[in-house]
C-alpha cells in the first residue's frame, strides 16, 4: 500500500506496539510521520527510526499535542519569558479514567508498553519542553488498582534530578473516576526562583514575588497537524520537533526502565 500509494505524510495510530514498526517502514521510504507517542517501545526500534529518517530525509513528529493545548502553551510562554526565574521545582500529572472499554491488549506488556510509554509521557513532555533534558531518574508503579488487566500498571510515581539544583515529579495513574466529569486531570506545576506557575482545570495562573496571582491569557497556538504540514514544506514550524520526538522518547523509556528495575537511572 506504501508504495502504491507513496502518500507525504503517514499518520499512524494503531496497537501501540506496532506504531514503531509501520513508522520505519514509511521512513524508509522517505514518508514523513505523524505516529503516536511514545514512537517506539525499545531503543532498538528508536535508534533505527533515527537513523531511517536522517537517510531518507524524512521526518518523524510524535503526537504531543499537549503542547498545543492553550492553558499549556500559556504557562510555556511563561516559563521562556523568564518571569518566574529559572525553574526549580517541577510538578506535572496526567490522570485517566480506566473506564470499561479498554482494549484487550493493554493486558499484556509487550503490546501494551506500559503506563509511562503511554500515559506518562504527556508529562514528561511537558517537563522536556519547559525545564529541560534529565540528569537522573528513578520511578515506581503498581498494577495493584488494574481492574483485573494484566500486566496494565495502574498508577506510577516519577522522580527527576535536572541537575544544577532543579528537580521535578510525575504522577500518572488510571484511578480518576468515571464521573470526574472530564477525560483527564492534567496538571503543572513549575516553581522558580522568583514565582511559580500552575495549570488546572483548564486554566493557567502565575504570580511571582513582586506581582498577585494573575489568571493566563490562554490562546490557541494552532494546531499540530497543520504546523507538521508547514514544517516539512519549509514554510514553519511545529511546537514538537522530530529532535524533541526522539528526545522525550527516550526520557520515557528511560523512566520505564527506572521503573522495572527499581534502580536510579543515569542519563
Amino acid at each position: 500500500m506504501l508504495d502504491a500509494v507513496k502518500p507525504d505524510i503517514a499518520v499512524i495510530a494503531t496497537r501501540y506496539d506496532r506504531n514503531g514498526i509501520i513508522s520505519l517502514e514509511c521512513l524508509r521510504r522517505g514518508i514523513n510521520c505523524f505516529t503516536e507517542k511514545t514512537i517506539a517501545h525499545d531503543f532498538e526500534t528508536l535508534g533505527e527510526l533515527q537513523k531511517a529518517a536522517e537517510q531518507n530525509h524524512a521526518k518523524i513528529f510524535g503526537m504531543h499535542c499537549m503542547r498545543y493545548e492553550p492553558h499549556f502553551y500559556a504557562a510555556h510562554q511563561v516559563v521562556v519569558s523568564g518571569i518566574i526565574g529559572e525553574p526549580r521545582l517541577f510538578f506535572g500529572q496526567k490522570s485517566y479514567c480506566f473506564g470499561n472499554s479498554r482494549p484487550e491488549f493493554y493486558k499484556n506488556r509487550q503490546y501494551y508498553g506500559g503506563i509511562i510509554l503511554w500515559v506518562a509521557v504527556h508529562a514528561i513532555d511537558l517537563s522536556f519542553w519547559n525545564v529541560g533534558d534529565w540528569k537522573n531518574v528513578s520511578a515506581v508503579q503498581s498494577s495493584t488498582a488494574n481492574h483485573d488487566y494484566g500486566d496494565c500498571e495502574s498508577h506510577c510515581s516519577i522522580m527527576i534530578d535536572f541537575g544544577a539544583g532543579t528537580i521535578g515529579s510525575i504522577n500518572t495513574d488510571f484511578l480518576l473516576p468515571g464521573k470526574f466529569g472530564s477525560h483527564g486531570d492534567d496538571q503543572m506545576r513549575i516553581a522558580g526562583d522568583n514565582g511559580v506557575i500552575w495549570v488546572r482545570d483548564g486554566k493557567a495562573f502565575s504570580a511571582t514575588h513582586t506581582t498577585p496571582v494573575t489568571e493566563l491569557q490562554a490562546e490557541a497556538p494552532g494546531d499540530i497537524f497543520s504546523d507538521i504540514c508547514h514544517e516539512i514544506n519549509g514554510t514553519g514550524k511545529c511546537l514538537i520537533s522530530m529532535e524533541d520526538t526522539f528526545q522525550v522518547s527516550r526520557l520515557a523509556l528511560t523512566a520505564r526502565m527506572a521503573a522495572d528495575s527499581g534502580k536510579t537511572i543515569v542519563l
